[in-house]
């Protein structure tokens, strides 16, 4: 532990792969660039990682204000990509979620009765410059964990009984993107003027680095 930092050394089976030559982004188009993949957290549209990588350096995806990302939590449930699951593990300081118990794992991960549905608790994320996910609290309450394995990943944590509105999460309204976000609160939340009980935790995430998310 270093000013209150953690180091989570379990990712490096995460950055290898298992032999496969990590879960870097060339490395995934090349084997599953064929593969049609989820680009948007809250819609069902896909597009495989060939479309995608084109997309990216086109005029278009490099200007775009909110460029789109990859947002699959769906990744693993069918061939091919089913092999992804066998070159990760979570990390062991992390309990095993509820859900799991709930829908019928037992402490070695077999099945122990007829599965049962559950909400999405894993994701691939890729994604260029400027995009991300807007300002969100989990719906379930859930916690979460990410670890970056290539690039980096900026985050602002906010206490969670700050006023929603005040930090652009205005009900019934749809998420600000985050690229806007930034462009819109980033200043007015990070400034001496603001409410030093509503202050947010700030982090640039880098390459190998996992972050925890609790919930609320």
């Amino acid at each position: 532990q270093n000013d209150g930092w953690a180091d989570i050394s379990d990712h490096s089976n995460l950055m290898t792969a298992k032999g496969q030559g990590g879960w870097t982004f060339a490395n995934l188009v090349a084997r599953f660039g064929d593969i049609s993949w989820r680009y948007s957290d809250q819609h069902g549209e896909m597009m495989s990682l060939n479309t995608y990588a084109k997309y990216i350096t086109t005029p278009e995806g490099q200007s775009d204000d909110s460029p789109l990302g990859i947002y699959d939590s769906q990744f693993g449930d069918d061939d091919p990509t089913r092999t992804l699951l066998n070159e990760y593990t979570v990390p062991k300081c992390f309990s095993r979620d509820l859900f799991e118990l709930e829908c019928g794992s037992d402490s070695d991960g077999d099945e122990t009765k007829e599965e049962e549905p559950r909400p999405p608790y894993r994701w691939v994320l890729i994604g260029p410059e400027r995009s991300g996910t807007g300002l969100h609290v989990d719906p379930l309450w859930t916690n979460a964990w990410v670890t970056v394995l290539q690039g980096r990943k900026r985050w602002l944590l906010f206490p969670p009984h700050t006023p929603h509105e005040s930090i652009g999460m205005i009900e019934g309204q749809p998420q600000i993107p985050s690229s806007i976000w930034f462009a819109d609160y980033y200043e007015k939340v990070t400034s001496t003027s603001w409410p030093a009980e509503y202050k947010p935790i700030e982090i640039l995430q880098c390459h190998g680095e996992t972050v925890f998310v609790p919930a609320g």
